[in-house]
Formats: C-alpha cells, sequence, structure tokens
C-alpha cells in the first residue's frame, strides 16, 4: 500500500527544500510520496509546535522534533524543545538526528543511499555537496568573494529564498519537485526563480555599497539593524568589509516578530568559539546551530535591550 505523508519542511532556505526533495526522491523509489507541504520558519512557534497534532502521516526534515512525525531527519543542536519529547526520543531508521552532518540534505542522502540497491543519481549527490557547503560554509571551499558573487546555481537558489520572505507554497512545492527530479541549474532556471534572483541580484549590488555606512563593529562583533530592509545579503556580507571579526548579528523582523540572527565567522572563527544556538535558547528562547542561530521577541525593544547581554558574550568567546 503507497503512503502519503505530509511533509513539514524549513521555508526560504536551500537546505530546506533540498532535504525535502531528497527526502521525496526516496520515498517515490518505494512508491510512497508527499501529500500536503507545509513550510515552517525558524525560529518555530514552540508553544505552538507543542500542542500541535499530526493528524496524518507525517514527515519532518530541517526543523524542530515533533513526536508525531513518522519520519524525521534534522541537524540541529537545540531541535527538542520538550524535555519529556527528548527523553523518550529513540533512534531509529526513520528517526534520526545528526548534529555534525553540515546539511539535512546530507544526512539523508548518506543515511538511505545505503538502504537502496538503486543507483544514486549523480544530481542528487550534486545537491547534497552544495547543502553542506552552504549550510555549514565550508570555508576550505568557498571564500566569501564566491558567495557574495553568486555564480552558483545552489548560491543563486539559496540567495534567493534567503531574500523573498513571500514564496507562494505552490511554487515552494514546484521547487522541491524540480531539485527531486533535475539538476540543481533546473531549479535555478525556474522563470520565477530566476526573475527573482535577477531582481534580488541587482538590489544586492546596490546594497554593498550601502552596507558597510550601516555595519557598526563593537569588539569582534559587527552588528545591523535591516528591520526596514534597506539592503539584502546580509548574512556573509559583514565578513567582507570586517574580515577579522568573529561574529556578526542581523536584526530583522519577520511578520510581526523582531529577530535577532546571529552568526559566527566561518573565515575567522575563534579556536574555542560560542555556542550560539545553546545561548540563544537558554537565554532569549531561540536556537540553532553552534555557529549560527536566531531568537524572536515581540517587541523592538525587548530585542535591543537584549543586545548588549548578547554581544558580551560573543565578544567573550572572540
Amino acid at each position: 500500500m503507497n503512503m502519503k505523508y505530509d511533509i513539514y519542511f524549513h521555508a526560504n532556505c536551500l537546505d530546506g527544500a533540498a532535504s525535502a526533495a531528497t527526502l521525496k526522491y526516496f520515498l517515490n523509489l518505494r512508491g510512497d510520496d508527499f501529500a500536503k507541504y507545509i513550510p515552517l520558519q525558524h525560529p518555530v512557534n514552540k508553544k505552538w509546535w507543542r500542542s500541535f497534532k499530526m493528524e496524518q502521516p507525517s514527515a519532518i526534515t530541517d526543523i524542530l522534533y515533533h513526536p508525531g512525525a513518522k519520519i524525521w531527519f534534522d541537524h540541529h543542536p537545540t531541535t527538542f524543545i520538550d524535555n519529556n519529547w527528548e527523553k523518550k526520543f529513540r533512534k531509529d531508521d526513520w528517526h534520526i538526528l545528526d548534529t555534525k552532518s553540515p546539511s539535512c540534505t546530507g544526512l539523508i542522502l548518506r543515511t538511505l543511499s545505503s538502504r537502496t540497491e538503486s543507483k544514486i543519481p549523480v544530481r542528487l549527490k550534486e545537491l547534497a555537496k552544495w547543502a553542506d557547503i552552504i549550510d555549514r560554509i565550508d570555508s576550505k571551499k568557498i571564500s566569501v568573494k564566491d558567495l557574495l558573487e553568486l555564480k552558483s546555481p545552489a548560491f543563486q537558489i539559496g540567495f534567493f529564498l534567503d531574500n523573498e520572505s513571500k514564496v507562494s507554497l505552490s511554487r515552494q512545492k514546484q521547487l522541491i519537485d524540480v531539485l527531486s527530479k533535475r539538476p540543481l541549474a533546473s531549479a535555478a532556471n525556474l522563470p520565477w526563480v530566476r526573475r527573482g534572483f535577477i531582481k534580488y541580484k541587482k538590489k544586492f549590488d546596490k546594497s554593498l555599497l550601502q552596507m558597510k555606512k550601516m555595519l557598526i563593529l563593537q569588539g569582534k562583533t559587527v552588528f545591523i539593524d535591516n528591520l526596514e530592509r534597506k539592503v539584502i545579503g546580509v548574512r556573509f556580507a559583514p565578513y567582507y568589509f570586517y574580515p577579522k571579526s568573529n561574529y556578526s548579528i542581523r536584526f530583522v523582523q519577520h511578520g510581526k516578530i523582531f529577530i535577532l540572527a546571529v552568526g559566527v565567522n566561518p573565515w575567522n572563527s575563534p579556536k574555542k568559539p560560542a555556542d550560539i544556538g545553546w545561548f540563544l535558547e537558554k537565554n532569549y528562547g531561540g536556537g540553532g546551530h553552534p555557529y549560527a542561530g536566531s531568537a524572536p521577541f515581540k517587541t523592538k525593544e525587548k530585542a535591543l535591550s537584549a543586545l548588549p547581554q548578547l554581544i558580551a558574550y560573543l565578544n567573550k568567546h572572540a
């Protein structure tokens, strides 16, 4: 009997779409597929997630653990938001956490390819390779200049998704379907992805001219207030202007939520860097990885009041 799963995935993220696409490929091999596509954003509303009931067979990729999922893959250390869920969790063939995996896409490919006799398509290996490189920024394989030039199809898709907050569900579904069946370049050439990328690339080139004026260096941490979205592409550009910095903090807004997004400089990481995800989870109800994460705040004032403590913590580990 064929199964259809509701797929919950990390929206507006290359690894989120790519991990869902990779899982879809392996489910298709055994005659299964996705039913509904449900995009979720980090940070997830934890109160809602705790009380949420999954009514149909469900799969989750690159998003917080939920005991109702029949299939779950993740690589975030702060994935367990409920102590009882964590205590009762038992790893099995379809419920896997690997915090050492650079990407969720790579985790799924490496796990499920060992269970099939079918030859894994080169395009899927390529997808996992780029997800690994981009989601945890392999500084030995790419430079900050490579990222800013955005020549790779993977960079182009990731850049577009990261800067476009209103990708419709139908288009996210289309992107996942294409990534599961065709090479990365095909996904990058989808008309709406291409149009969006060109639009944002033009804006990004202009943003670079404005960005340095907006960056504030405090110790080894670079801060940028981008609430008004005056500039885009601010995740890694601060390290281009301040290569000796160790961390960056971006102040942004998603809907009614104010967010502090934090990252370590992949090209100048301290020998013993801060555990960003842990600190954001412990102090502000956020989460993420040791090297990157975010925290939500209900008001602008609450977010700004958290800044001194956050900057002090990061500079202490510089």
